[in-house]
């Protein structure tokens, strides 16, 4: 009797454990950006980013659609072979820190070492990706974005508004004022370039360009040319380009979209300093520039 009841017990439990090992294990993936919800959507909504981080995707080997049944919720319908396998994500606001973003990805996965295709598994590690990778400016901005400190502190500055065909020869009136000024001044020009436009209204542009000098050099209230200073040791953001020079200007965009995820605060107007020889650049001229942006 004591053995039935034995082999009883252990039929049962035998049970347990097959079914215990068939029916799936419940995971759920939390992931956090330090970065604006609205930018964490992009990640799902836009397919040109979708396609960089979720291997599903790369790998074609599903159609995919992605569905968005409320503001937070993402639904992703991966269809092969006439099925379809949904798998939910949760993008939301981190309820502990308003600065970051939290992405919930809720799944089941198997108990078994099954060989093959694994759809959640390959999901979880591209979310887990995607939380590496968002916390690089590179892939974020497209650029490596630092945060330094001012270093170069004294320059002979001068704003001019010029028609917008003729920036460039304008320019370089102006860069070649300030060195003459310079030498004339005994101010001892150190080859520090720095330049910055606005427009005013259409057909103007608005020039700011001032030189590094290494002797204070008082100027008088109604000069054209003026010394100031910048700041030292006060935050800087920095960024490095090279490419066409027409381009700089959408590298300020770059940094206001930092300078907005991350909180700062404009200090002063931004700029670029010329890594590259010469001044007065046409649009197309291919330039080395460092695009800068005081903040607090």
């Amino acid at each position: 009797m004591k053995s039935k009841w034995k082999w009883i017990l252990i039929s049962v439990l035998a049970l347990l454990a097959i079914a215990f090992l068939i029916v799936p294990a419940k995971k759920e993936l939390v992931v956090r950006v330090r970065l604006p919800l609205e930018r964490v959507m992009l990640e799902f909504e836009d397919t040109t980013h979708l396609v960089k981080w979720y291997a599903p995707y790369q790998s074609k080997a599903y159609a995919i659609e992605v569905e968005k049944p409320n503001p937070f919720t993402f639904i992703f319908l991966h269809q092969k072979d006439g099925k379809t396998n949904p798998l939910f994500f949760v993008v939301s606001p981190d309820t502990t820190d308003s600065k970051v973003t939290k992405i919930i990805f809720r799944y089941e996965a198997s108990r078994l070492p099954i060989p093959g295709d694994d759809l959640s598994e390959s999901a979880a590690q591209s979310l887990q990706r995607l939380e590496e990778w968002m916390g690089t400016t590179e892939y974020v901005y497209g650029h490596n974005i630092v945060m330094t400190t001012v270093t170069d502190s004294s320059f002979l500055f001068q704003t001019r508004v010029v028609a917008s065909d003729q920036e460039s020869a304008e320019a370089k009136k102006i860069f070649d004022e300030l060195i003459a000024y310079a030498e004339k001044r005994n101010a001892h020009y150190n080859g520090v370039r720095i330049y910055y436009t606005q427009s005013p209204k259409k057909g103007q542009t608005a020039i700011y360009a001032s030189i590094g000098v290494d002797t204070y050099t008082p100027t008088g209230p109604d000069e054209n040319i003026q010394y100031k200073m910048m700041p030292y040791g006060k935050k800087l953001l920095v960024m490095d380009y090279e490419g066409p020079f027409a381009q700089t200007r959408e590298m300020y965009r770059i940094l206001e979209d930092y300078k907005r995820d991350n909180s700062l605060v404009s200090m002063a107007i931004p700029f670029q300093k010329f890594l590259s020889p010469g001044y007065g650049f046409a649009d197309t001229q291919v330039v080395k520039t460092r695009i800068s942006y005081p903040v607090f």
